[in-house]
């Protein structure tokens, strides 16, 4: 078993970002707007979602700097601006695991039990 060590506390926006990088890898702005979606999604009329976009970057920044993601860019088209795509490292699914096996993601095609 790897013990992840982290620089510091994992958020719960840090597990909705390793949650979603499980499925498939995804750009900063992409991960922001699924993460405001899921938020919006749960939100009560009495609590309205409180989401903020701008805390995804430093989330990013923070959990690829604690080796869990790898990040790199890509040139979209000249009228386009790159973007920067993020994935799980394996220190990063490992991380994520604890997670899926909870249940609460699902598990990857060919992921042992």
């Amino acid at each position: 078993m790897v013990v992840v060590r982290l620089t510091s506390r994992p958020s719960r926006l840090d597990g909705q970002i390793l949650d979603l990088l499980c499925r498939r890898e995804m750009y900063g702005y992409e991960i922001a707007q699924a993460i405001s979606l899921a938020a919006t999604a749960t939100a009560t009329a009495g609590a309205p979602a409180s989401f903020r976009e701008g805390g995804v970057y430093p989330a990013l920044r923070r959990l690829e700097r604690d080796g869990l993601l790898a990040a790199h860019w890509i040139e979209i088209g000249e009228e386009v601006p790159r973007r920067r795509y993020y994935s799980l490292t394996p220190r990063g699914a490992e991380a994520a695991e604890p997670r899926r096996v909870s249940g609460l993601l699902p598990r990857s095609k060919g992921a042992r039990p």
